[in-house]
């Protein structure tokens, strides 16, 4: 069984939920889990979708990051 309580903030844990749970759950073990929501920001969102985008037109022209970190490591190695 599953309880979730979605809040705000910490400043809305108040004793009556502590007092709640208590009750609820007496002797048995519980885990609290606490996640902090996060926003991604609109233009990390646009950015994302037109990369998707211009792969979509044309998927040839891209590399995947195992095949990219090898090509930068031949550029760096001919620098040295």
């Amino acid at each position: 069984m599953y309880t979730t309580y979605h809040l705000s903030s910490a400043q809305e844990i108040s004793l009556d939920i502590i007092e709640a749970i208590k009750t609820a759950f007496k002797e048995k073990p519980i885990s609290i889990t606490i996640e902090e929501e996060f926003q991604i920001p609109q233009w990390q969102k646009d950015e994302v979708l037109n990369r998707l985008e211009k792969y979509k037109e044309n998927p040839t022209q891209t590399l995947d990051f195992d095949s990219m970190m090898d090509e930068i490591e031949k550029e760096l190695a001919n620098e040295g």
